[in-house]
């Protein structure tokens, strides 16, 4: 899938994740106050979920993200390739496994200076010094989240996952890949377009929040 498809299809599942988890508090829509910490931990979650949804594609230089981060992702193309690593459960670990580490950091650092302390975690759950910084429990949730469906997203193509990474056998829905569309077809809008409106009226009709 290209960039913004991928965004699309990560926020909408996203909100299905959320709607049953959640994982970002309280629905909008379900009757808790809208209050400014709450709406920040919306921000927060969805706001990574987009960006978790693009970072697979760090590997391309062509992409969206690709474009932004420019000889990095050339270099790690010219390194890696395009889907292989990053297209991965084993990549999937290894950056949650980066951005917990970050996490940490951020949250030691803020108690050790004062900024925050044990009664400020917000959304994580857990009053643990490395926890601690507003919304960092979401953000880590958010980008796995857009992670993980930017993997399915891009099952659903014909060129497959390697989701078993370092074997190169790539995986995808359905299992013939004559039955998945091509990245970048009319087929690609079509699905994106179905996942958001299905999601919309999830949304309208009570069944899903935001």
């Amino acid at each position: 899938m290209r960039g913004p498809s991928h965004v699309v299809f990560g926020l909408a599942g996203a909100v299905v994740i959320a709607s049953a988890t959640h994982v970002a508090g309280p629905s909008l829509f379900g009757g808790a106050p809208a209050t400014i910490d709450l709406l920040a931990e919306k921000v927060i979650f969805y706001g990574f979920a987009a960006l978790g949804a693009l970072t697979p594609d760090i590997d391309n230089a062509r992409s969206t993200l690709g474009q932004k981060l420019g000889p990095i992702s050339r270099g790690i193309q010219h390194l890696a390739g395009h889907r292989t690593f990053f297209h991965s459960l084993v990549g999937l670990g290894v950056v949650g496994a980066i951005v917990w580490a970050a996490q940490y950091a951020l949250g030691l650092a803020l108690f050790h200076f004062g900024l925050i302390n044990t009664g400020e975690a917000l959304g994580s759950g857990i009053n643990l010094a490395g926890f601690l910084a507003p919304g960092v429990g979401i953000a880590f949730a958010g980008l796995l989240i857009g992670y993980f469906l930017h993997l399915v997203a891009d099952s659903l193509t014909e060129g497959g996952v390697p989701w078993l990474w370092p074997s190169r056998v790539r995986y995808g829905f359905p299992p013939s890949r004559h039955l998945r569309f091509k990245t970048g077809t009319v087929w690609e809008l079509i699905i994106v377009v179905a996942i958001s409106v299905a999601v919309i009226v999830g949304i309208v009709f009570g069944r899903l929040g935001v």
